[in-house]
């Protein structure tokens, strides 16, 4: 046996090649970027992204429902947004880059208005792998 099929969700320890070239991309730009698998659990989040999250990703080992519960998304009206309606999450079910607009509450308790573009990751044309959630503060006034 040649090891796992590439169809099949890697293990955690075994992630597929093309999340651990997103993962060092996302640690050297500038921009704040999170990563997660195909099941939408957290990879990881740089540098730039633990400033407007208020954790170090060495703290924030977490699931997709653990990352909506920790960050708290609300719509402009204050609504909580599903996790199925996140960015990252409608670029998994279409397949493209998805755009949006939401607050978090960060874990040091501020308020951060942020835009979000979330990217699909694709090994192949039909093998999702990953996601790649690019976002920063929105300006005041937008």
């Amino acid at each position: 046996m040649y090891g796992p099929s590439v169809s099949e969700p890697a293990r955690p320890s075994h992630r597929h090649i093309a999340l651990i070239l997103a993962k060092d991309l996302a640690a050297n730009v500038a921009s704040a970027m999170l990563l997660v698998d195909p099941e939408g659990d957290l990879v990881f989040f740089n540098e730039a992204a633990e400033k407007l999250l208020g954790r170090p990703y060495a703290e924030a080992q977490m699931s997709r429902a653990e990352l909506a519960k920790t960050f708290k998304p609300v719509d402009d009206e204050g609504q909580p947004v599903p996790i199925r309606e996140l960015p990252l999450a409608h670029a998994f079910r279409s397949g493209t880059p998805s755009h949006g607009h939401l607050r978090i509450e960060a874990v040091d308790g501020e308020i951060r208005d942020l835009e979000v573009i979330g990217v699909p990751l694709f090994a192949q044309k039909d093998q999702l792998v990953g996601g790649l959630a690019v976002f920063w503060e929105r300006a005041e006034g937008s």
